[in-house]
């Protein structure tokens, strides 16, 4: 039994870091992630103010191309107060 809490409590130590490193809490609580979808995106924060797409490492070569990122902005509240400029990116479709 305490071997079973001391792993428990080492895996959440490791683990934690990595989600917090990749969240956002709006201000109703809902929370922002890495890897949602467009779709999940819009329905907590809305129609973003802006979208921008980027490509980044742009070849010559035919065959190479750069990657695609989606970019949504928007004006926001975080759970601590005060308003934000949030800015999401999307690779494949996917909150990165």
């Amino acid at each position: 039994m305490r071997l079973t809490y001391w792993i428990f409590v080492f895996g959440m130590s490791l683990s934690l870091p990595a989600m917090a490193n990749c969240s956002f809490r709006l201000d109703d609580g809902k929370l922002l992630r890495c890897g949602m979808s467009g779709i999940e995106v819009v329905d907590r924060l809305g129609q973003p103010l802006l979208k921008e797409q980027l490509t980044l490492g742009v070849s010559t070569n035919s065959v190479e191309r750069g990657q695609t990122v989606d970019v949504w902005s928007y004006k926001t509240r975080a759970d601590m107060g005060g308003e934000f400029l949030l800015s999401i990116e999307f690779t494949d479709g996917k909150v990165y």
